[in-house]
Parts: C-alpha cells; sequence; structure tokens
C-alpha cells in the first residue's frame, strides 16, 4: 500500500483528479515513492524488523535510517552469529531522534570485516512522525507538479520531429528529503 493515497492527492489539489489523472496516479506515486525509497536506504512505510548487514572496522557505523533496532551482532562469513551485543555496548544515534542512522561502538572500532555487522530494525521512516510528514508533504508536492503543471515539460520539434524533455521541476520538490538525508 501507497503512503500516498488518491484523496490525499485531490485533497492537496482542491479537486478531482481527471480520468486520466486517475488511471495514471498508481503508476506515478509507486514509481514515486519506489524512487525515495532507493534513495534514502529504506521504506517510508510501515514494516516488520529485518536484519541487514554492515562492514565493521569503524566505531561510528553507518546504517540505513531505521527505528526500533532489537539486535546487534558480529557474524562469520555464513552470517552465523559470533556474539550478541548487549544495548549498554553500543548507542544508536543521533540519540535525541527516534530515526537512527548510526550505532557507536562504546569499546572501540567493530571488528574489521565484510558484512561482518548484522542491524535488525525497522528499516522504515514510518515511526518517525516529524521526518514522515515532511517527505509526505514533498511526495504530494512532486505528484501535484505532474499533475497540474506542464511547466516542468519542454518540447523541440524539427521538421516533423519532436522530442519532449522533463526538467529538474519535480526534483526540486523533494529537495526537503536531501535535506533531511544528507549525502544521498
Amino acid at each position: 500500500m501507497a503512503l500516498i493515497t488518491q484523496a490525499d492527492l485531490e485533497a492537496r489539489l482542491g479537486r478531482s483528479l481527471t480520468a486520466n489523472e486517475s488511471s495514471s496516479f498508481t503508476l506515478i506515486n509507486t514509481a514515486l515513492q519506489a524512487y525515495i525509497e532507493r534513495m534514502i536506504g529504506s521504506s517510508i512505510e510501515s514494516v516488520s524488523a529485518t536484519t541487514r548487514y554492515y562492514d565493521g572496522g569503524v566505531q561510528h557505523l553507518a546504517i540505513d535510517p531505521c527505528t526500533s533496532i532489537t539486535a546487534l551482532k558480529y557474524v562469520d562469513d555464513e552470517t552465523d552469529v559470533e556474539y550478541t551485543f548487549l544495548t549498554a555496548d553500543y548507542t544508536t544515534e543521533p540519540v535525541n531522534k527516534t530515526l537512527k542512522t548510526m550505532l557507536r561502538n562504546r569499546d572501540g572500532k567493530f571488528v574489521t570485516g565484510i558484512n561482518n555487522v548484522s542491524v535488525t530494525a525497522k528499516f522504515s521512516i514510518f515511526e518517525d512522525t516529524n521526518t514522515l510528514n515532511i517527505v509526505k508533504s514533498a511526495l504530494l508536492e512532486s505528484l501535484v507538479s505532474e499533475v497540474s503543471n506542464n511547466d516542468n515539460i519542454q518540447r523541440e520539434s524539427i521538421e516533423g520531429y519532436s522530442v519532449d524533455y522533463v526538467t529538474d521541476q519535480t526534483k526540486d520538490n523533494l529537495s526537503a528529503i536531501k535535506f533531511l538525508f544528507p549525502g544521498i
């Protein structure tokens, strides 16, 4: 299920979608949401806890945006557990925010290895309502620009041959998301 519904878009537009707009809404909405999720490395909808693997060798381990971290472990090449961290062994950061993007090992660097640090968490921004509201607003603005504005399309025509180009307007609507997740 998508984060943005057709009713959300219609409320933002202040009108109902036309039949043409309505038929393309699902495709555009799904594609835009997939683009954002790929861009930030996490889902924007409610998810169950999953496990992801990261390379050790650092004290501050950058992880995909997540909430509700339930386990941190060292694993071997076959992902068999070698050591399970106690919650007192590490901090989840930023400390004062719901959405976590880093783990800090209190005892120094994580052991060097390839995919040897296992993190089990909800890899989604859904539980961080402030971040979710900003992302939802940016998604709605992008959808509005796609539906109600043809200024983001440029056309060139030469001797019966025509080409349509999309400008950066839609990408500019997503700048709030890039502000929340630096480095993407």
